[in-house]
């Protein structure tokens, strides 16, 4: 069998040398090397689909998978320890300090809104929508959100807390009219009521006081004018004092405004006179009280057995008239 010609370099004389080899040689050792292989093949065949084994690499990634699974089941149970403590905070929040100092709910699609932002999560995209890992990101971001939310809000009572010493001040509670005797008489309570003009039964969201054109109008609590304007028909000349703390009061068909937006005002604060303006029958004053923007009675928030001398001290600690 010819030979095959393989050439080297001699290290001592730096020539080339020629080494033949034969070709029976060379079949075995690729017969060899061919062996090997289908050695390896059928090894890894036995290991994987006889035995049900996974290579080497695969099990290291199957292994670093369920640790990482295990951390998120445990971070997924610490989160909703974290959201039944903020929803007991988020409760308490709404119905016991939001609630006495006034102020407006947060709605639930702003406290459950997660967070925002430009391809925020591009990284979750090739992802399954039911996978545990993008579960876990979005709803620690929800989390986070709720949690800022929170804290905004307790920002905002803890603000209405420090200002709570001015809270007696500012809640209604004197009669908008001087309760001398012959002042005014109650002509409509609070409720449901015929409508004078219609005959129709209606709700009524205020008191009237029938009283002469002229009396005086007093602001029942300390606040800021939001609104002193004229309607043709309804209201008629009309003023809303903010009282803060969620409570306004509304005085309307008024013959003349005393006051302006903007102006701060006291418990006594002349506010202007009655009248007939607007759509009425005669000349009266309908008063109103609203909390958190809901009508409530106005008689809860005064004393009509209140004498003539203490309402006119009250009036008189205000300057008896008008805060510049």
């Amino acid at each position: 069998m010819p030979k095959l010609k393989h050439y080297r370099i001699n290290p001592e004389t730096l020539k080339v040398e020629v080494e033949e080899v034969s070709r029976h040689r060379f079949a075995k050792f690729v017969a060899v090397v061919l062996a090997g292989a289908l050695l390896f093949v059928g090894i890894l065949w036995l290991y994987v689909s006889v035995l049900g084994l996974d290579l080497p690499k695969t099990a290291i990634l199957k292994r670093q998978n369920v640790e990482w699974a295990s951390r998120m089941e445990v971070m997924n149970a610490q989160m909703d320890q974290y959201d039944k403590v903020l929803g007991d905070l988020e409760d308490r929040d709404e119905e016991i300090y939001r609630s006495v100092y006034g102020m407006n709910s947060i709605p639930s699609e702003i406290r459950e809104a997660g967070l925002g932002g430009v391809n925020r999560y591009a990284s979750l995209e090739d992802l399954d929508r039911g996978s545990e890992l993008r579960r876990t990101v979005l709803r620690l971001d929800r989390l986070t959100k709720k949690a800022y939310v929170q804290s905004k809000s307790f920002d905002e009572v803890g603000e209405m807390a420090r200002r709570a010493g001015d809270m007696a001040s500012h809640i209604p509670a004197i009669c908008p009219l001087s309760t001398a005797p012959g002042s005014f008489h109650l002509s409509s309570p609070f409720g449901y009521r015929s409508d004078p003009i219609t005959g129709v039964s209606k709700f009524h969201s205020g008191m009237d006081f029938a009283c002469p054109p002229g009396n005086t109008i007093y602001a029942v609590g300390d606040g800021v004018i939001e609104d002193a304007d004229s309607e043709f028909f309804g209201y008629g000349n009309i003023v809303i004092v903010n009282h803060g703390f969620g409570y306004k009061s509304r005085y309307a068909h008024m013959s003349r405004i005393d006051v302006r937006p903007g102006q701060k005002v006291t418990r006594g604060t002349v506010l202007g006179e009655t009248g007939q303006s607007g759509r009425v029958t005669g000349p009266h004053l309908h008063f109103e009280i609203l909390y958190r923007d809901d009508f409530v009675n106005p008689y809860d928030f005064m004393d009509l057995d209140l004498s003539a001398k203490d309402y006119a001290e009250i009036v008189a600690q205000s300057g008896g008239g008008h805060e510049k």
